[in-house]
């Protein structure tokens, strides 16, 4: 059922007696690592970015006492909590539980990380990502998406989504009108997504309408421009990005898709949207066009004061932010938040939240491809196997490949590490046959401003030289970017995802290498 704010008597009673900055407060959402500690200013939502729970506790407590408006206190949920609240459960990405094609699986997921988070009192989440994984090189989509086809998205986005919000955490789908469609970062530049009308209600228009009618209670636009569905801007010549497009905001979400919830700007210091327009326009307009609320915008003194010139010149009205503070404290009124007595929280259940996890990582796991149908491998102790590290920023992974390199010497005596050793090397090896087995570790992992996810710089030229043809078998892991087969159509034959690494996925991949646990073979999140 579609999700609707209703409109509080209370709620517009206290909104009427906020000054213009406590207006404003109240319709922005910083970081609490760029507030700060000792800030006394109340806000109407704060996001704490990934720290250890007992740190957590204490700062969230210590900012909620400062708010007489109780606030949204928010995180980023994208595939259980682990990721922000150190110590939760860790789970694999989006794109795993699309690979489980599991609804209950996914279902289970979202209400751990409402649990888990919940707990320590968050009540809001900038996930479920709801983009389609279109293009291979989308720097901002990649794994954090469930799959390339709508329908089979929806599926695992919506069952994700209600997990969250059945146990009390606001769903936030993102990033409309949809990111995934080229191959440029919103965090730099202003993407344009280049779908027909036809085109884009037939993918992630559907997308967005299916969820929406199945109860979303957030959306946040990206900054993306969508030709199909909006004007030229005379003042740039360009499209402008979704955050401040009244045709994208108001006539396609709001009026088309009929969306009466609540409206969350990404990052407003994105040089998608402040790349595009003056950083203080972009804030005034994106509240003036459809937004309701301005995420991580710099709170200090220069920012309040050319906000209020924003308000004499008539760009940014009081009727429009009494329209949204309104609406938000509304909403808090809607989940309980205002309410004195002691909320019930979930008890989250370690060991079921840890099977879980393991069961997502057991059912993701995927032979993306096996020309040779060298999976499972037949290794004894005596099988020399040379585990060859080719991955972006490898220094950050010391613990991935550590772990597979463990998990194989359960199964041979003859394990040798190479990080980097270039195509030489490895056509020198390969000509020596001094390996029975190459398990090469592959890819990047997803950062913002990274612009494309490949290999790129010297460690690319590791795929020089020819040595994945000259007689030893290769298999090739993609732990992060699910797309790696796409580039390397011809030089790798053997393929395996793993959508992401927590704790176990180390020893379940080696495993089903092995063949002592079997491994996914169809592609549910992408084809």
């Amino acid at each position: 059922m579609k999700f609707t704010i209703i409109q509080s008597p209370i709620a517009a009673e206290l909104v009427e007696a906020l000054t213009f900055r406590e207006l404003l407060n109240q319709v922005c959402c910083p970081t609490f690592m760029r507030i700060g500690p000792d800030c006394t200013e109340q806000f109407g939502s704060m996001f704490f970015h990934p720290s250890d729970r007992g740190e957590l506790e204490t700062n969230i407590a210590r900012f909620k006492s400062n708010c007489t408006i109780p606030p949204f206190i928010v995180s980023d949920l994208e595939c259980g909590a682990g990721n922000m609240v150190l110590g939760a459960t860790e789970f694999p990405s989006m794109m795993a539980l699309g690979q489980t094609d599991s609804q209950e699986l996914a279902y289970e997921v979202g209400a751990i990380a409402a649990k888990e988070a919940g707990e320590i009192g968050y009540n809001w989440t900038f996930s479920p990502v709801a983009d389609l994984a279109f293009n291979p090189d989308s720097p901002v989509v990649s794994m954090r998406s469930a799959g390339m086809q709508p329908e089979h998205a929806v599926k695992i986005v919506s069952a994700y989504m209600h997990g969250l919000q059945d146990h009390g955490m606001m769903a936030t789908i993102k990033h409309f009108p949809g990111d995934g469609y080229g191959s440029y970062d919103q965090h730099l530049t202003t993407p344009i997504n280049p779908l027909s009308k036809d085109e884009w209600r037939a993918g992630p228009g559907k997308v967005f309408l299916e969820l929406i009618h199945d109860g979303a209670m957030s959306i946040m636009p990206g900054h993306i421009a969508l030709p199909a569905f909006d004007d030229i801007d005379k003042a740039t010549g360009m499209y402008p990005p979704a955050t401040i497009s009244r045709r994208l905001l108001k006539d396609l979400l709001r009026g088309e898709l009929g969306f009466e919830g609540l409206i969350v700007t990404d990052a407003v210091e994105m040089g998608g949207l402040v790349g595009y327009i003056n950083y203080f326009d972009a804030c005034a307009l994106a509240l003036e066009n459809g937004c309701d609320v301005l995420l991580f915008p710099r709170m200090d003194e220069f920012f309040y004061m050319e906000m209020e010139r924003r308000l004499e010149s008539g760009m940014l009205s009081i009727d429009t932010l009494k329209e949204r503070a309104c609406r938000i404290v509304s909403l808090k009124i809607q989940m309980g938040l205002l309410i004195n007595e002691e909320q019930s929280v979930d008890v989250p259940d370690k060991i079921r939240n840890l099977e879980t996890a393991q069961e997502v990582v057991a059912q993701s796991i995927t032979v993306v491809r096996d020309r040779q149908g060298l999976v499972p491998f037949p290794i004894t102790m005596q099988t020399r196997v040379l585990l060859v590290v080719i991955m972006n920023n490898y220094e950050r992974y010391t613990e991935l490949y550590d772990k597979m390199k463990q998990e194989i010497g359960k199964y041979t005596e003859q394990v040798t590490l190479m990080i980097d050793p270039g195509p030489d090397k490895l056509y020198n090896a390969m000509c020596e046959q001094a390996y029975d087995l190459v398990i090469c570790s592959i890819g990047s992992m997803l950062s913002y401003g990274l612009n494309v996810v490949r290999l790129h710089d010297e460690i690319a030229r590791n795929m020089m030289g020819g040595w994945t043809k000259l007689g030893t078998p290769v298999i090739f892991v993609s732990h992060f970017h699910p797309f790696v087969h796409k580039e390397y159509e011809a030089s790798i034959d053997t393929i395996v995802n793993t959508y992401g690494d927590i704790p176990c996925t180390a020893e379940y991949l080696v495993d089903g290498l092995f063949g002592r646990r079997p491994l996914k073979r169809t592609l549910h999140a992408h084809d």
